[in-house]
């Protein structure tokens, strides 16, 4: 199924982009500390709003047109390009004002004056193009070279904590190479573009608040490393910061599912509206079982997951990770509803929730912070995206069309309540113990509940009796 080579050609890239970033990232914590990885990840969270506003959305706005009618390819790209283009130029201009306005350590300045160059190159990032046209594997390429070059730069020259600027140089690096890459292959496979079209109505109309809403989620997620930075001391920002980027990554695999999944809905939405439900279900239903098995295994083992990655130093960090395994299970579900507004051209409804989602991670945050420290913080991150998850399920129900989802939900958190049931009347201490009985517990009311599993199994096995290998 091309659905899923695709996925396995993104997911593939991406794991392993995202183990040389993520290996950067611990190599930057280590060598440079908890204060000064705060500072670090301070100037990253804001570059990532910053590169909101050059995306506003037109990428996926872009990729859904193009799968629509691809005979426009090279009209939108001209289009796209040059409204982004202006966008790099204002946000790098926000960016420098923001450094020199801000009451923090000069290294913070320093960084963010260094990463902001980096923008100016998003305008040839064309991943969106080939994503359009289902060419997965030079979308996943794309990724890789620029974590490689990224991680490269890192592990080459940074040595000592004063030289975690190196981090803005490899950013820059990394931004660039991958342009370059995607410039070369579309103008191999599209040719020149043969005029400049100016920014059309439709462009704003659409491409922005699909990029509204992904900046709304970016200051719940990455955002709310800023939050921290206004409300709590360097060390527990960088606590914080750590675990949330574990949740990033994972996250972008959240993130590539639906991105491999928007072509099809939009054309599905198109063409089929029966054909557009059966898929969400299926996709809902499966999705469901990996995520809380999944997030059982991620709440289990993430204080370990902490100290492995950052050290010992890091382990106050654990219990934020552990309240962070829901917050991800929620956008893995959301994802349906929000993806498939964005396909329905509904971008304006899967706006308003994450904006919703926005003011109450704002509004909980702060006061989860001042009472219950990180963990409350994190709570509040939690209860931000389950408000997403909710308000995008209503409607999908009233746009969509979408019926039954809680009763595909319904095992798969029946199997979990039953497996932390377990684990907690066992009064288990041995990690390795619990992992087991969780996930025994789990794949046992799989099995039970699931006749599609246990039929998939009967007919393996009466394949494998009567096609015996040799």
């Amino acid at each position: 199924m091309k659905l899923v080579r695709n996925f396995l050609s993104l997911a593939g890239a991406e794991a392993t982009s995202k183990l040389l970033t993520f290996a950067a990232f611990a190599y930057l914590a280590r060598v440079s500390g908890p204060e000064r990885f705060g500072f670090l990840e301070y100037a990253g969270a804001a570059l990532f709003c910053a590169s909101l506003l050059v995306e506003q959305g037109f990428g996926p706005y872009g990729a859904r047109e193009i799968a629509k009618a691809p005979e426009k390819t090279g009209d939108l790209v001209s289009e796209i390009v040059v409204a982004r283009l202006i966008l790099s130029i204002a946000s790098y201009a926000a960016l420098i004002g923001f450094a020199f306005m801000i009451d923090h350590s000069i290294v913070v300045t320093q960084l963010l004056l260094l990463y902001g160059a980096s923008l100016l190159a998003l305008p040839l990032l064309l991943q969106w193009v080939f994503q359009g046209h289902d060419m997965m594997g030079t979308v996943a390429a794309a990724q890789l070279i620029r974590q490689a070059v990224f991680a490269i730069v890192i592990f080459v020259f940074v040595r000592t904590p004063d030289q975690i600027w190196y981090a803005a140089i490899a950013e820059i690096a990394g931004v660039c190479c991958t342009a370059i890459f995607c410039s070369v292959i579309y103008l191999n496979r599209f040719g020149f573009i043969r005029r400049i079209h100016l920014i059309s109505g439709k462009l704003i109309r659409e491409g922005i608040p699909i990029g509204l809403g992904q900046m709304f989620w970016v200051v719940r997620f990455i955002g709310s490393t800023l939050i921290m930075g206004l409300i709590a001391a360097s060390a527990d920002v960088g606590y914080f910061a750590g675990a949330l980027r574990i949740l990033i990554a994972v996250h972008t695999f959240v993130w590539l599912y639906y991105f491999n999944l928007l072509p099809s809905l939009s054309r599905l939405w198109q063409e089929d509206a029966a054909a557009f439900s059966v898929l969400i279900d299926r996709s809902l239903h499966t999705i469901s079982w990996i995520g809380v098995i999944g997030g059982m295994l991620w709440f289990l083992l993430a204080p370990l997951a902490m100290v492995i990655v950052y050290g010992s130093s890091f382990e106050a960090a654990g219990t934020t990770l552990r309240w962070f395994a829901g917050v991800c299970l929620a956008a893995l579900l959301s994802g349906h509803y929000r993806f498939g507004l964005i396909a329905a051209g509904r971008q304006n409804i899967e706006m308003a929730t994450s904006a919703l989602g926005t003011v109450v991670a704002l509004a909980t945050m702060p006061v989860g912070y001042s009472r219950y420290g990180l963990s409350g913080a994190a709570v509040g991150l939690l209860l931000a995206e389950v408000t997403v998850w909710l308000v995008s399920w209503w409607f999908g129900r009233r746009v969509l069309g979408l019926r039954r989802h809680f009763a595909l939900l319904f095992r798969p958190f029946l199997a979990a309540i039953g497996a932390t049931f377990l684990i907690w009347c066992m009064a288990v201490e041995s990690l390795p113990l619990k992992l087991l009985t969780a996930s025994g517990t789990l794949l046992l009311m799989l099995w039970l509940t699931e006749s599609a599993v246990r039929q998939s199994a009967r007919s393996m096995s009466f394949m494998r009796a009567f096609h015996p290998r040799n």
